[in-house]
């Protein structure tokens, strides 16, 4: 059973029925992507989801003074990669779509939400292209301070998911509840 929190993260979000099992495999994503972040921090890669929900949000420094390796490194951007571009590429515009054609008209929570979830993407790019090669000592002293960063906009990216799941979730409710329940005889 998944945490309900990693890292200070809530990961609770709660799984969809079948229809949408797409976003049910973005959330196991999303899992994943938060234990290579905590990883990252140099909590003990063997230990299990239990052992890291102990440190909570108290995440920001390495252990032992040691750093992560560029594989470690290199591993987290290709995931962190891997989740935005399937975002943007693939569910987003199928959410986006399915609370449209549910409701029959555009909602505002993609248009308040779209461009939250854009400003995660451009700062989370920068970091994968400074990080996910070359890794030299100036990069290193500046690892934990945009690996911070990169939590915060992690947390603003998952809430403004969630939002979009949610309201796919509602749209879809209000749709299958008849506005005229037939009358009793």
């Amino acid at each position: 059973m998944p945490a309900k929190e990693i890292g200070g993260f809530n990961t609770s979000l709660q799984q969809v029925d079948e229809r949408y099992a797409w976003i049910n495999d973005m959330i196991r994503s999303r899992q994943e992507l938060l234990l290579k972040y905590v990883r990252l921090l140099k909590l003990d890669p063997m230990a299990g989801v239990d052992e890291m929900e102990q440190y909570g949000s108290d995440i920001d420094t390495f252990a032992d003074g040691q750093h992560p390796t560029l594989e470690q490194i290199t591993s987290f951007c290709d995931h962190l990669i891997d989740y935005i571009s399937h975002g943007h590429f693939d569910l987003y515009p199928k959410i986006v779509e399915l609370i449209e054609n549910a409701s029959g008209r555009s909602l505002s929570i993609a248009q308040r939400v779209m461009p939250k979830i854009e400003r995660t993407t451009e700062f989370l790019m920068r970091f994968n292209d400074k990080y996910s090669e070359n890794l030299t000592p100036e990069k290193l002293e500046t690892l934990r301070d945009d690996l911070a960063a990169v939590g915060d906009y992690l947390e603003q990216r998952f809430k403004s998911e969630d939002r979009l799941i949610i309201g796919l979730r509602l749209v879809h409710t209000i749709v299958a509840t008849p506005t005229n329940p037939p009358s009793v005889q």
